[in-house]
């Protein structure tokens, strides 16, 4: 940490939250901190890793995991993704959607965003337009401040190629597969 980013850190707590950062077991908390938004905004880096697609048979990987800082209030938002593709020529090992999900969403973001980003994604990566993104988080910034609306959450989904065809059962199919 720079002697800049923990004199920022320090001014913030002490003059805008009134934290006491001579007290001893709060001394580091500057550090920790600044610490804390970084782990939050960092991908860590990975090899997306894919492979000849032997078939054109639906992939879904459901549950996993999202926290992501509000880009409006730096405050964590946190829930679950879905993700569905249809493969054309590549798969993906699947260790690398979760990798992938978490690498969108270390930055500020909103969750409407971070749902297309995902989608990108593996759009590009996979070069396959049948990709399905949902997900439903709890944002910190509505439930415990503001509104206080504790258990809310928020739905978004992302729906492109044949998942987005509403005369095709490929959306049906995946929103079934994640119990929505």
């Amino acid at each position: 940490m720079t002697n800049v980013e923990a004199e920022w850190a320090r001014m913030i707590l002490e003059q805008v939250v009134g934290l006491d950062t001579h007290v001893e077991h709060m001394q580091r908390t500057p550090e920790r901190f600044v610490q804390m938004l970084r782990e939050m905004t960092t991908p860590i880096p990975f090899n997306f890793t894919t492979f000849p697609a032997m078939s054109r048979d639906m992939i879904v990987i459901k549950q996993i995991p999202v926290v992501s800082l509000c880009a409006h209030h730096v405050v964590p938002y946190r829930g679950v993704a879905f993700v569905g593709y249809i493969p054309k020529a590549l798969i993906v090992g699947l260790s690398k959607i979760p990798r992938l999900v978490r690498n969108c969403a270390a930055k500020l973001s909103v969750q409407e965003e971070l749902t297309t980003d995902i989608a990108d994604q593996l759009e590009k990566r996979l070069e396959t337009d049948d990709v399905a993104v949902v997900m439903e988080c709890e944002h910190l910034c509505m439930t415990i401040r503001g509104v206080q609306a504790p258990g809310t959450t928020t739905y978004t989904a992302v729906m492109r190629g044949v998942f987005g065809l509403h005369e095709r059962t490929a959306k049906d199919e995946f929103l079934r597969a994640i119990g929505r």
